[in-house]
């Protein structure tokens, strides 16, 4: 009877992937609540959007600034969308409602469990950052839309939904979230050539900024839907940020598994 079930099990497995109830069970939240995420997530972006529209009119890096903003304000929404909700859901989930717990003691892999949060948050950034550039491209056009533009777009998402589970992996609580997102994740989308060209920062600081694991994705993201150019060194680089992120990510679910 064990092995009729094991075998029933591994059946299961060939057609649907562990991970995917992990995936549905955070689209059956997002689902109910759809308005509070889609709000949330377009607010900050097009709120920027029509700040900026209004009252600049320079050039940066050789093209008009709100040419030069739009994929900046793209890639804020996929990071804010990936990174924060899955944090926060994770970490309460974690340290107050104990359901971690129950999902290591389950019958799931590590990198099942792993796979299934970052491609739901990753997913859900995904979308919010394609709707903040449908709005864009209604209002100004002139942008290319391409699938080496969504792959890079969809690297950036799922780069900041794997620092999301990460970090919920060590925050004692939402204090501590909130500490990390203010320190590193807030600034890091103002320091990556969202808004402005990092050249433009001052000495060591513009060095610096090519360091950070958003800049690279930014710029090739921009080069893509402003002239359909892809930047395979760029692209390497954030593919490899998002393989560091993630490796991370495994590392301390596991630690935490063994705890």
């Amino acid at each position: 009877m064990l092995e009729a079930a094991a075998g029933k099990r591994l059946w299961v497995e060939k057609i649907y992937p562990p991970w995917l109830p992990l995936i549905l069970a955070m689209g059956l939240v997002w689902r109910r609540r759809w308005w509070r995420f889609l709000v949330g997530g377009l607010n900050r972006p097009v709120i920027f959007l029509f700040l900026f529209a209004w009252n600049f009119k320079d050039t940066a890096a050789g093209v008009a600034y709100l040419q030069f903003l739009i994929p900046g304000l793209v890639v804020m929404a996929a990071v804010t969308a990936s990174y924060s909700d899955l944090v926060n859901w994770f970490t309460l989930r974690r340290t107050f409602y104990r359901v971690l717990d129950e999902y290591l003691l389950a019958p799931l892999s590590i990198n099942s469990l792993l796979a299934g949060h970052v491609l739901g948050g990753g997913g859900k950034g995904l979308v919010i950052a394609l709707l903040v550039y449908l709005v864009s491209w209604v209002m100004t056009g002139g942008f290319c839309l391409s699938f080496l533009f969504l792959l890079q777009l969809a690297v950036i998402a799922f780069t900041f939904a794997s620092l999301a589970v990460a970090m919920a992996m060590v925050a004692g609580g939402d204090k501590d979230v909130l500490m990390f997102t203010n320190l590193i994740v807030f600034p890091m989308t103002f320091f990556c050539g969202t808004f402005f060209p990092v050249e433009r920062l001052p000495g060591v600081l513009g060095k610096l900024s090519w360091f950070l694991p958003l800049t690279a994705g930014t710029y090739n993201l921009r080069a893509l839907a402003l002239g359909g150019i892809n930047h395979w060194s760029w692209f390497g680089e954030s593919l490899a940020w998002l393989a560091g992120f993630y490796l991370l990510a495994y590392l301390l679910l596991n630690w935490r598994r063994q705890d």
